[in-house]
């Protein structure tokens, strides 16, 4: 069994990312113009990334410890798309030929950025559970290294630094909300933060249609979810990483679903208030805090995941209207 991630792997993550990997800001976000000034809210702008998401950082942790032989032949994963442009704009910087394959359903603009970056893109049919298998099979044929963004241990070191990011910039932090998908991120962070400062309390968020995580937390084990409804796509996975999930088990407080609407609203609220850019996955963590999911008292850090919104999506959303003052 691989030994879960260590803080001494994440510091050891950071002190080998490349300048391309970007300290990302804490933004104070007011739920009203009553609040402001007394902010406990406080934005996560990995939207601010390098390729407008948190991916870079446990991508660059794998491309760079790739031996010279796998860095010559490339490598293939598969991405519902940030993970896509992430490798993609690692490898063009690297000079390692990439290989993604992604879902028929893939947000266009994502699909177009990491093609813009200089990576293959292969579309694969509807079933995100076949993604990995086409993955292995494209890898044997071309003599490529198969990645498996679910389960490689080197991911969660590599997203963890935005954990410690997190510590240096309010050390006083009490909350943090993560959005979880596979749940490569939010155990990179509980790690660092639980082992840093153990109060602290770390929350994952999903969709209640695409909640693979706390289905498989409630049941104690990786479970596949035969449903998935959610605009969140950059939340695609249906059924948890199985070594993300021990993470989870051991350092995560717990998941909290948000409904649609309330993602809608987060996002306006964020690019209204805050003059943040999310896209619906990235707002999910911001949504739980703006819903009264928890509480409003504490020093609270949600995690903005990413930022690359289809324009058509974002104009769906300020169609909805601007916050209250």
């Amino acid at each position: 069994m691989t030994p879960l991630a260590t803080l001494a792997d994440i510091r050891r993550a950071r002190s080998t990312q490349p300048d391309a990997i970007r300290h990302t800001p804490l933004i104070k976000l007011a739920r009203d113009s009553a609040e402001v000034g007394q902010e406990r809210l406080f934005l996560k702008a990995e939207s601010l990334q390098v390729t407008g998401a948190y991916k870079p950082r446990g991508t660059f942790n794998i491309m760079l410890g790739l031996p010279s032989a796998e860095r010559e032949k490339g490598v293939v994963v598969t991405s519902s798309g940030n993970f896509a442009q992430a490798f993609a704009y690692a490898g063009k910087r690297l000079g390692i030929p990439v290989v993604v394959v992604m879902l028929e359903r893939a947000n266009p603009v994502k699909i177009a950025a990491t093609r813009g970056y200089g990576a293959e893109v292969i579309l694969h049919g509807s079933d995100p559970l076949a993604l990995q298998p086409a993955v292995e099979a494209i890898a044997r044929d071309r003599g490529m290294t198969a990645i498996d963004i679910f389960e490689d241990p080197r991911i969660i070191p590599g997203h963890g630094t935005a954990g410690l990011e997190i510590l240096e910039d309010l050390p006083d932090v009490e909350t943090v909300l993560v959005p979880v998908s596979s749940g490569g991120l939010v155990s990179g962070i509980a790690v660092a933060l639980k082992e840093s400062k153990p109060g602290v309390a770390v929350w994952g968020v999903q969709p209640e249609r695409a909640d693979s995580a706390f289905v498989s937390l409630s049941r104690g084990e990786p479970t596949t979810i035969d449903y998935w409804d959610t605009a969140a796509d950059a939340l695609a996975a249906v059924r948890p990483g199985a070594y993300p999930f021990q993470h989870l088990q051991r350092y995560v407080d717990g998941i909290i679903r948000v409904t649609e609407d309330e993602i809608a609203t987060a996002m306006a609220t964020l690019l209204f208030r805050a003059k943040v850019v999310a896209e619906p996955a990235g707002a999910v963590a911001a949504a739980a805090c703006l819903s009264g999911r928890v509480p409003s008292d504490r020093n609270t850090v949600a995690v903005v995941s990413g930022g690359n919104v289809n324009p058509a999506r974002l104009q769906e959303v300020i169609g909805r209207g601007i916050p209250s003052p």
